[in-house]
């Protein structure tokens, strides 16, 4: 099943808000307790982004599950993940720096979430949760595509019209 691109944009901005959730209440907690504002929020969005590893893997783009998931697949779709919240990391920080001199710090943090979704987004739907394509006799038009022809199908043996 394909999901419309509406509905999977609903599905990110839905992970994206729980996880920012969890990034804000780390930044409020961590610098309650005497964390530097950029540090609490680097901490707060590292620790978000393994939560958004696992939503994103079985609610975002659920369709696009890898055929039964391998470790050494599941490992470098986590590190692709991985990569690309690192460099959403990057662009997070700069702007939360920037714009935490003007806002206070959540405010700043939803700006610099803000900034890092969408090179998210292309990231995920282009390279981390792509469309795989597969043999179509087997699988269908791509290895998403989970029909399975006839000839593919384990089963009895079939009677000819010999016998």
């Amino acid at each position: 099943m394909r999901l419309p691109p509406l509905s999977r944009l609903v599905r990110f901005a839905a992970v994206g808000l729980v996880c920012f959730a969890i990034q804000a209440a780390l930044l409020v907690a961590l610098h309650g307790a005497g964390t530097p504002q950029t540090l609490a929020n680097a901490v707060g969005f590292l620790a978000s982004a393994q939560v958004n590893f696992l939503l994103s893997t079985y609610f975002t783009w659920r369709d696009r599950r890898l055929p039964r998931l391998r470790r050494k697949a599941l490992a470098a779709r986590w590190v692709a993940f991985q990569t690309t919240v690192a460099v959403s990391l990057a662009c997070n920080t700069a702007v939360f720096a920037l714009v935490s001199q003007f806002a206070p710090p959540v405010a700043a943090a939803a700006v610099g979430v803000g900034a890092g979704a969408l090179l998210t987004y292309l990231a995920s739907d282009h390279l981390i949760f792509r469309r795989r394509a597969a043999d179509p006799e087997l699988f269908g038009d791509s290895l998403d595509d989970h029909r399975r022809t006839a000839a593919a199908v384990p089963g009895p043996a079939r009677a000819t019209a010999d016998d």
